[in-house]
């Protein structure tokens, strides 16, 4: 999985591309999320888009980084989750937590 970001205002966008499964993509995303709490760049939008595949490891990290964000007073919002992240995100109850859109402009204005 790659992920690279992008900035707009005070907001950092995650652009997300590949499987979000166990080993160093699920460990990548854990740590770049670490480092940008510590950067101060707390208020963070997870672009999905390109994202074909989540499994339990990834969730647990998207859980464990929504967690970090909201314990450092940010957010952490999901762009544009594809079919099978939304149904996951649905099972797991992920979407009663986290925001979830499928237009940016309308992501970023609601930070």
């Amino acid at each position: 999985m790659e992920i690279h970001l992008r900035t707009s205002g005070n907001v950092t966008i995650l652009d997300l591309s590949g499987n979000l499964t166990i080993g160093r993509s699920e460990e990548g995303l854990r740590n770049i999320i670490n480092s940008l709490i510590n950067e101060e760049r707390k208020q963070l939008l997870l672009n999905l888009a390109e994202v074909p595949m989540i499994d339990s490891s990834g969730i647990g990290a998207m859980i464990k980084s929504f967690t970090s964000v909201k314990a450092a007073d940010g957010q952490l919002k999901v762009l544009k989750p594809s079919r099978m992240a939304r149904q996951l995100l649905t099972i797991t109850g992920l979407f009663s937590v986290l925001e979830s859109y499928e237009d940016e402009s309308a992501a970023l204005s609601s930070f």
